[in-house]
């Protein structure tokens, strides 16, 4: 006898849609997880890169600017003294973030943890830094150069 008249859906029809939206929704929560991972990891690379043009930048400015400097690493940060004909003035933290400095070479000497004087008139200074922070590290060589003067 035939059934005129039925309406409706079928447990095996909505366990099918159930099935379908699920497996979207899980590769859907997949993809953007592994949006927000790679997100966060590249901002943090970011992060490193600009803090380091910081530190060269302000090490630049200070070659560049004053008769002497000095430099030194001290609680996971790296201070500068510039120092003119009327004296030396304090140390100052070039970035208010901390860092592990390990590995880090100024002329050829491993990171001081006395101060290292800077004469840029005399000398051009090699610096490669090295910049650790949560787990992510980032390494610049370069080169501070001016004018020198020390020759005849």
């Amino acid at each position: 006898m035939p059934k005129l008249g039925e309406k409706g859906v079928s447990l095996v029809e909505v366990l099918a849609a159930l099935l379908l939206v699920s497996i979207i929704a899980t590769a859907a929560w997949t993809a953007l997880s592994i949006g927000m991972k790679h997100t966060t990891a590249e901002t943090s690379k970011t992060e490193i890169q600009q803090d380091a043009n910081i530190m060269i930048s302000q090490l630049s400015a200070a070659h560049r600017q004053s008769d002497s400097y000095k430099i030194q690493f001290q609680n996971d940060q790296l201070l500068l003294q510039t120092c003119s004909e009327s004296g030396c003035g304090d140390f100052e933290p070039v970035l208010d973030k901390a860092y592990d400095f390990s590995g880090t070479v100024i002329n050829g000497v491993s990171a001081p943890n006395e101060s290292a004087l800077i004469e840029p008139k005399k000398e051009h200074t090699n610096i490669q830094l090295e910049l650790t922070r949560n787990g992510r590290s980032l390494s610049i060589q370069t080169t501070l150069t001016r004018i020198r003067t020390d020759r005849p």
